[in-house]
């Protein structure tokens, strides 16, 4: 027995210390970094591993059915808390009923093996369950509609492969089936060889899931101006040019418009800069609307707006700008009910030598200005001189 427990209690305190440094890591993510529930549901899983660990070292120590049955119970919780935590991440609900469905079983076969000292039932129903959840969580992480990041893919083949390991344990113990608990040498093989390494590396692969979408949400307000939650400057100049190189490489058209709202500074002077504040955010609101998925909003400064409509020239541009300079008319402020909101667009085409968003600038400025000199609240299209 003493030749078993040794080895077991090493290995036992290594995945200990994983667990707690797994749940320190998590905790100061989830306080620091938006306090994200997927984060805190994993942070709390991790808690529930430091306790299993002890709970499984001590049971092993004392021989306590009492201590097992609870350690068993704790890897179950732990890995349902890594599976909500999962949903929660992918903003799907909780399936709580195909959860009860093989934790009830599980959970009640753990407790009756642990006092009842049947060795092969213990090694298959807390594994059993865990190979589920490890399972799941895999399938629910896979992405809609995009590929893979990196990190996320590295944690499910991680979750695959604890799935794996789980079902390697549940068949080692079922091929022990009648046989006393020290023919159990091949399951406590595979456990004390594979699990550490296996537990580990998902940890770490955890730890750069959750590095990598705060690193996500960094870039995105990096990128995104505060007030209206459109693009800023450097996140538009960006976006130009992607869009410029995918357009120019496909031979598919692109149109840059830059929009100014007409009279804002006096909307300001009269009305203060909340109600200047709320025509911003309603102007970005209704052209977000108004264009398509894929194309680039962004808000250039002060009261300018530019737009870079995909696969649309000038004068497909201009059609939607007209629906939007109707529509921002027709805006109407609580903080101004008495304000007309007007606003002007000058649009240019994508030429061959452009390289960057400031070659097409300077064309849809030059439109903006005529729209402007010609009266505001109009649509402009900048033409090349005779």
């Amino acid at each position: 027995m003493a030749g078993f427990v040794n080895p077991a209690i090493i290995v036992l305190s290594l995945l200990f210390f994983t667990s707690a440094i797994m749940a320190i890591a998590m905790g100061i993510a989830w306080s620091q970094f938006g306090r994200r529930r997927y984060v805190l549901s994993w942070t709390v899983a991790y808690c529930i591993s430091v306790l299993q660990w002890v709970l499984n070292g001590a049971g092993l120590l004392f021989g306590s059915p009492l201590l097992i049955s609870m350690a068993a119970l704790a890897i179950m919780a732990s890995a349902t808390l890594t599976f909500v935590g999962v949903c929660q991440r992918a903003g799907a609900s909780v399936p709580c009923k195909w959860l009860l469905a093989p934790a009830m079983p599980c959970a009640l076969a753990s407790v009756y093996a642990a006092f009842t000292k049947n060795a092969p039932l213990e090694g298959m129903a807390s594994p059993a369950y865990a190979g589920i959840a490890m399972l799941c969580s895999a399938l629910r992480l896979w992405p809609r509609g995009r590929r893979f990041s990196a990190p996320e893919l590295a944690f499910f083949l991680l979750l695959l492969l604890f799935a794996a390991f789980e079902a390697c344990l549940v068949g080692s113990a079922a091929l022990n089936w009648g046989h006393p608990r020290e023919n159990m040498d091949s399951y406590r093989a595979i456990l004390a060889l594979g699990l550490p390494s296996i537990y580990v590396g998902t940890c770490v692969s955890a730890v750069l899931v959750v590095a990598g979408d705060l690193a996500h949400e960094l870039r995105r307000r990096m990128q995104r101006d505060g007030l209206t939650d459109v693009l800023n400057r450097l996140g538009l100049e960006e976006a130009a040019m992607r869009a410029i190189a995918n357009a120019k490489r496909h031979g598919r058209p692109l149109a840059l418009v830059i929009c100014d709202l007409d009279g804002f500074k006096a909307l300001n002077d009269s009305y203060g800069h909340i109600a200047g504040d709320a025509a911003l955010r309603g102007f970005a609101r209704l052209v977000s609307i108004a264009t398509r998925r894929g194309d680039i909003v962004g808000r250039l400064g002060g009261d300018e707006f530019g737009l870079l409509l995909v696969d649309t020239d000038s004068t497909a541009a201009a059609e939607v700008m007209e629906r939007i300079r109707v529509e921002f008319g027709c805006l109407s402020l609580p903080q101004a009910p008495d304000a007309r909101l007007q606003a002007s667009f000058g649009i240019a085409d994508l030429h061959e030598d452009d390289q960057c968003l400031d070659d097409m600038v300077a064309r849809a400025d030059n439109a903006l200005y005529q729209a402007k000199k010609e009266g505001k609240d109009r649509v402009s299209i900048w033409r090349s001189a005779a």
